[in-house]
């Protein structure tokens, strides 16, 4: 059985274009290794991450995001068991809600298309609403 965790947490300085950017490329790197996939959102300074793999290595990755000093306020809004991955071809999705999109390896458009037939989409308006629940 898959876990998933979903957190928000705040930027403790202005985020970059170029910053999000490698936080993109160390995540998926990093969650390759780790078999780890999810969706990273951007706005505002505020981060909402859903991470889904296995249950010690999901909760491993969220303590040290939880400990790197970029961030704060790290609050896990949702946890628990999941029978499937929801981002299965990603080692992590990412979409800078205040910048128009960017062709880099790992950076999904499925918030740009607005196409409620990708199989994602649904789960993504949920996400989108904890998003702003507590952004």
């Amino acid at each position: 059985m898959l876990f998933s965790l979903v957190y928000v947490s705040r930027a403790t300085l202005p985020m970059t274009r170029a910053g999000l950017l490698e936080i993109l490329r160390h995540s998926r790197q990093h969650n390759a290794g780790a078999h780890i996939t999810g969706l990273l959102l951007h706005r505002d300074g505020t981060f909402l991450q859903m991470l889904e793999g296995q249950q010690s290595r999901v909760e491993a990755l969220y303590t040290s995001i939880a400990r790197d000093p970029r961030h704060r306020d790290v609050t896990t809004v949702v946890d628990g068991a999941q029978p499937v991955r929801q981002f299965p071809d990603w080692s992590m999705g990412f979409n800078d809600l205040d910048h128009a999109p960017v062709e880099v390896d790992g950076y999904s458009g499925v918030l740009d298309h607005g196409d409620p037939t990708r199989p994602e989409a649904g789960f993504v308006r949920d996400l989108l609403d904890l998003f702003d629940d507590h952004g």
